[in-house]
């Protein structure tokens, strides 16, 4: 559940139920879930950060810019609403080129 006031996730969303990769991730959700909320977003948001800052920096310097500034978007939207509206666009965006070339490729094809 996000807070509206803050913009941030609540202990609720981090609910592993019907998450299929969630036990993949479940000991470190529970890590984070024994922080303090305000630990945890500082944590989140230092982190995610600086993967955004480091994908940014690989966009001109040798290394996989983008996936990194991905990487950091999605673990900015963990606590973040603003991080996940980009993320959510991003992914669309993404699918909406997928789906262009497939039909370019069919096309030719």
């Amino acid at each position: 559940m996000i807070d509206d006031d803050t913009g941030t996730t609540t202990d609720a969303e981090h609910d592993d139920a019907g998450d299929p990769q969630a036990g993949r991730f479940s000991a470190i959700n529970r890590t984070l879930d024994r922080l303090p909320h305000p630990v945890r977003v500082v944590g989140v948001a230092l982190f995610g950060g600086v993967l955004v800052l480091a994908g940014l920096a690989m966009l001109v310097l040798p290394g996989p810019g983008v996936v990194v500034i991905l990487a950091g978007l999605a673990v900015l939207a963990t606590e973040f609403v603003w991080a996940r509206r980009i993320l959510e666009r991003t992914k669309a965006a993404a699918k909406a080129g997928l789906d262009k070339g497939k039909a370019v490729v069919k096309r030719k094809g």
